[in-house]
């Protein structure tokens, strides 16, 4: 923390490289998502990040090269560190699944995510072509890590039996949805409950849809 204060009291320009590269990705995050790629410039990025758009283009060369990175450092992580959960995880796949669940909720909620991930569902498109085929990479690991979490509750007698596939794109859809939801109606809908109740809905519906026995779960929840 003392390090990040320090940090951001140093004037944008004095900044080391990869501290002004990592500003312009976030940025992007915010400018892509609030835009949409076909409007957002390199003007758009640079005034979020707090540079000129002379230093984006500098880091990043292009539109496309930006978006292109934005996927591979901004999104791309979050799936492979879950890649990386499941390999060396050791305890019931119900506490796997419910802990990918969870994270994948959080990370949704960080500023400007939700918005980027609904420009890559409308937007495809218009993406440079590796861009798109970095979005398509992206939806397949997702769609493979879940299948491999449902497919080893199966063997194990924790989830019941499913087509995985058509499970793992339910479970994914449903938690994004909602959390989208959330996120656009929060603010003229009064009676919206808050993050965390719908987020405790979206586990009860996800463990009543894969468990065996959804009863127990929700007395362990209530034990809780």
């Amino acid at each position: 923390m003392a390090n990040r204060l320090r940090e951001a009291r140093v004037p944008r320009w004095q900044r080391r490289p990869d501290t002004r590269r990592g500003e312009i990705l976030d940025g992007a995050v915010l400018a892509f998502g609030r835009n949409g790629y076909k409007r957002a410039t390199l003007a758009d990025v640079a005034e979020q990040a707090g540079v000129c758009a002379g230093t984006v283009s500098h880091y990043f060369g292009s539109k496309a090269r930006l978006f292109e990175q934005v996927i591979a450092e901004r999104l791309m992580p979050l799936v492979e560190a879950e890649e990386a959960s499941l390999a060396s995880h050791q305890g019931p796949m119900r506490e796997l699944l419910g802990q990918l669940l969870r994270r994948l909720w959080d990370r949704s909620w960080q500023p400007g995510i939700l918005d980027l991930m609904r420009v890559v569902k409308v937007e495809s498109a218009e993406f440079p072509e590796t861009g798109r085929s970095l979005c398509q990479q992206l939806g397949e690991r997702w769609r493979r890590l879940f299948v491999r979490i449902l497919r080893a509750g199966m063997q194990g007698g924790e989830f019941r039996p499913m087509q995985v596939d058509v499970a793992a794109r339910t479970i994914s859809y449903a938690l994004v949805g909602v959390a989208e939801k959330v996120s656009a109606f929060r603010s003229y809908d009064a009676r919206m409950p808050d993050r965390e109740a719908m987020w405790q809905a979206v586990r009860e519906m996800v463990e009543r849809f894969v468990l065996v026995d959804p009863s127990r779960a929700g007395r362990q929840g209530e034990a809780e």
